[in-house]
């Protein structure tokens, strides 16, 4: 489900991202330009997680948020049923998407476009427009420069054809899971004590935006991929270890790679810290070459103003919204499934910790749902920990998010059915 913050905040930044295309205001029955939407669908679909095409902004206005969709414009591209004919005249096989029609805070109309990733096998053009589109072309967002264009090197070729195989081999996994075949690895005694050193060394001397996070309540992640082997990773592959298991269930990318801002390499280990820049944001993230990953991220609680983010106990240091920890969990679950498959380990260990939250309350954080008690947590960390099969996880990592959401939830106190984390999950991720 894509809402108006979410449309908003990705706005915000001034730029296109690889998960995130605008256009600025046309008509359904322009064939130019519906063809331009067609070919950043296909695109889209042909990424990990999909992505948002955002119609009725141009791109030099982002920040402005302007200029909309007029009254025919937006009545137009609100129609699924016109949509998908004029997306299905062009891509093969037909691309799965989601309308939103949207007002902005600024009182323009737009529609967001959620396009799904591929089913089974990627989208190729079925048809010639003019110089817009070719048929049989295989349409991608590279990385260095967030467009849609052709397959433009062998590496993005690659990517595409990785992720057809992994979407295989993981439906093949969750398969024999139904029907009571689980695939399992032998599993060694994790060496947690070499993870915990690395980690150390990786966080040693924080920059500002890293020691701004540690002042703020916030998510502190380790996935560990085991055994522990000190050189898994080469260190010359960090990069791309980290891009292509990135997830975009809510279409800001877990974590976030910044491309503009150069990525700081420290032999065993690479990192990134993240600063607000005009979006309400801060994260912190460490790649290590023996394929651990390490993220710190502020609480949503603590950056964005909102009355649905506040606490309602007296004298309660703060809040943590349940959505927060849910959504993140269910991501950060999927991204370590991501790297199990790409390492091919026995195992995989999540370890996700509340930290700074000493005297904060739980609340619901979203206005249609509410907690029926108080719950105040005086530990300043509380911290959950699973250690699964790498088939396990792959199997279902959506399950090993609520999980996880539960063994913290759980210390404040609060006790919700994991049917309702996982409605609450789907509600927002859907199929994604």
């Amino acid at each position: 489900m894509v809402t108006p913050d979410d449309v908003q905040q990705l706005l915000t930044l001034g730029h296109e991202i690889r998960s995130f295309e605008v256009k600025g205001p046309g008509d359904l029955d322009n064939k130019a330009y519906c063809a331009k939407v067609a070919r950043a669908a296909i695109a889209l679909g042909n990424l990990r997680d999909g992505g948002l095409i955002c119609i009725g902004i141009d791109d030099k206005r982002m920040v402005d948020m302007l200029p909309g969709l007029s009254a025919t414009q937006l009545s137009g591209w609100s129609d699924f049923d016109n949509v998908n004919d004029a997306l299905a005249r062009y891509a093969d096989p037909p691309v799965a998407f989601h309308l939103y029609p949207i007002q902005l805070v600024n009182g323009i109309d737009v529609v967001a476009i959620e396009v799904a990733e591929f089913e089974d096998i990627p989208h190729l053009c079925r048809r010639d427009y003019q110089d817009i589109l070719q048929k049989g072309m295989m349409y991608v967002r590279p990385r260095g420069k967030p467009e849609s264009v052709p397959v433009p090197s062998p590496t993005e070729m690659r990517e595409v054809l990785d992720l057809a195989i992994t979407k295989g081999v993981r439906e093949f996994i969750r398969r024999a899971g139904v029907a009571g075949v689980h695939l399992t690895a032998g599993t060694e005694e994790n060496e947690r004590e070499q993870f915990l050193k690395e980690a150390e060394r990786a966080w040693a001397d924080p920059t500002a935006v890293a020691e701004q996070v540690l002042l703020l309540g916030h998510t502190d992640v380790a996935i560990q991929p085991g055994p522990y082997m000190r050189n898994r990773v080469s260190p010359a592959n960090l990069e791309e270890y980290v891009l292509q298991n990135v997830v975009r269930l809510r279409g800001w990318p877990v974590p976030f790679v910044e491309t503009r801002t150069p990525i700081v390499r420290h032999g065993e280990w690479i990192g990134q810290d993240i600063g607000p820049g005009g979006v309400p944001h801060l994260e912190s993230w460490r790649a290590c070459t023996s394929g651990q990953f390490l993220h710190r991220r502020a609480l949503a609680t603590d950056l964005e103003e909102s009355p649905y983010l506040k606490p309602h106990v007296p004298n309660a240091s703060g809040a943590v919204a349940v959505w927060d920890v849910l959504l993140y969990s269910v991501e950060v679950a999927e991204f370590a499934a991501r790297i199990g498959t790409r390492l091919e380990c026995e195992t995989v260990t999540i370890s996700v910790a509340l930290a700074q939250i000493g005297g904060r309350q739980l609340i619901s954080g979203s206005p249609d749902r509410e907690l029926n008690d108080n719950y105040v947590v005086n530990a300043r960390t509380l911290e959950a920990i699973e250690t699964l099969e790498t088939a396990r996880l792959i199997e279902n990592p959506r399950r090993v998010g609520v999980q996880i959401t539960q063994q913290l939830l759980r210390q404040f106190g609060a006790n919700i059915s994991d049917q309702v984390l996982s409605d609450w999950q789907d509600q927002v991720f859907g199929n994604r």
